[in-house]
């Protein structure tokens, strides 16, 4: 099947040549050829005719790469010891959506990697001996989730991991990444996020932090890291993705949020670019398309409506410019001319599979969900996001076909269920501690 395509969508500086349109173009080229290979020569004159059919995602070559990471990181990797619940969430993440079983051996080996960088405070640490960290608390949070046990979810202290929350929150709403660190939408999202798994929120957690999301919309449309300053991908799934944990869409104008969205998938090469003025980037993948998921609940859009993105030229950006077939390299890339890494083999492949499976929400449910008490709304949110497989789009062969992912938290349903099951079986927190 041919998915629209145009050599001719290439990138036209009218004769102003800048240092941006100049990296643009020196991108365009790279990934023209590497397409290329993909078009009939004699359907140029017409834009080309690109067959899709022969992409293959290199699924076995991924976990090879994913596992030599796990045996021992590079020496230049030290740089980054206070990133180690992410690595974690890298590599579970990347196999779990790749269909690979967490078995007991990787599962506790996870344990033992998670279990030290709990603080006796609250919140988990980016390496030994740090302070705890917001952003490495929520990967360490998922990290356990898709470990998947009993064992592994009893790490989480969810009474000290509320104090430490309130601890980093901000009178307008926001919260600090760690004690006297910086305050962004990363910040809101990743509060919200593991208070929702865990089943730790409280009205004294959530206040104010859908407004403090509403000031951050930006003329153009998205959402940036603060009030005032420049819309960007990543800090637009974060709020929108704690907006739909706060059932929020409120504070948004959407019709502004659309049109930034939508002006992020690059006309030629398929993938998303951040920022406006920016090269496309296959972390953008989850970042950028992940968000499209929840814009679509919140438009009150069907399956039968598709997304507001074209999922095939994603898909295509990502299974022919994000592998490195030719020196057959596992792992994924932000683009040709880049070495995979870990962070964007995850991101790509989650961002890959909401591509192909269209996940959203039965709206009669919705309703259901808003007829509930407080209580129970969390996690019915949270479980009311399904798969409809006949609105599958798989490009190339059939085997690319990866494990459907929630949109808000990036990892697959099944364990995503089994936690939900797991804490929400728990008594709420103690009265004294809030």
């Amino acid at each position: 099947m041919s998915h629209l395509f145009s050599y001719d969508f290439r990138y036209d500086d009218n004769g102003y040549e800048t240092e941006t349109s100049v990296k643009q173009q020196d991108v365009e080229d790279s990934i023209g050829d590497i397409y290329l290979n993909l078009i009939d020569p004699a359907t140029l004159g017409y834009g080309g005719d690109i067959d899709d059919s022969e992409h293959r995602l290199q699924t076995k070559r991924h976990g090879q790469y994913i596992a030599a990471m796990m045996d021992g990181l590079p020496d230049g990797f030290q740089v980054l010891d206070a990133s180690q619940p992410w690595f974690s969430l890298w590599c579970l993440n990347s196999l779990s959506i790749m269909g690979v079983e967490i078995d007991d051996k990787l599962r506790k080996r996870a344990i033992e990697t998670l279990k030290p960088l709990q603080d006796t405070n609250g919140g988990f640490c980016g390496g030994n001996r740090q302070l705890p960290h917001l952003a490495g608390s929520f990967a360490a949070v998922l990290s356990i989730i898709i470990a998947g046990s009993k064992e592994a979810y009893k790490i989480v202290d969810r009474q000290a991991m509320y104090r430490w929350l309130m601890t980093m929150k901000n009178p307008d709403g926001s919260f600090s990444m760690h004690k006297d660190g910086e305050t962004d939408v990363r910040g809101i999202y990743c509060a919200m996020a593991i208070a929702s798994l865990i089943n730790i929120m409280t009205p004294e957690l959530t206040k104010g932090s859908a407004e403090f999301i509403g000031r951050c919309q930006t003329c153009e449309g998205g959402i940036g890291p603060f009030p005032g300053v420049e819309s960007h991908g990543g800090y637009t799934l974060c709020g929108l993705a704690a907006l739909e944990i706060l059932d929020r869409m409120d504070v948004l104008n959407l019709t502004r949020l659309s049109r930034w969205m939508v002006a992020r998938q690059m006309a030629f090469e398929g993938g998303f670019n951040g920022r406006t003025n920016k090269l496309v980037d296959g972390c953008y993948s989850y970042w950028v398309g992940g968000a499209f998921p929840i814009l679509q609940k919140a438009l009150n859009r069907r399956a039968q409506d598709d997304y507001l993105y074209d999922r095939a030229a994603l898909q295509r950006y990502i299974l022919a410019c994000c592998q490195d077939s030719k020196k057959g390299m596992g792992g994924l890339r932000d683009k040709p001319g880049m070495s995979p890494d870990l962070y964007h083999t995850m991101y790509c492949l989650a961002g890959l599979s909401l591509a192909q499976h269209y996940v959203g929400v039965d709206f009669e449910r919705v309703q259901m969900v808003g007829e509930k008490t407080s209580v129970y709304s969390v996690p019915m949110r949270i479980m009311q996001w399904d798969v409809y497989p006949k609105h599958d789009l798989v490009l190339g062969v059939r085997s690319n076909a990866l494990v459907p992912v929630h949109p808000v938290y990036s990892i697959p349903f099944k364990p995503l269920a089994s936690c939900i099951k797991y804490f929400y079986s728990l008594s709420p927190l103690d009265k004294s501690f809030m």
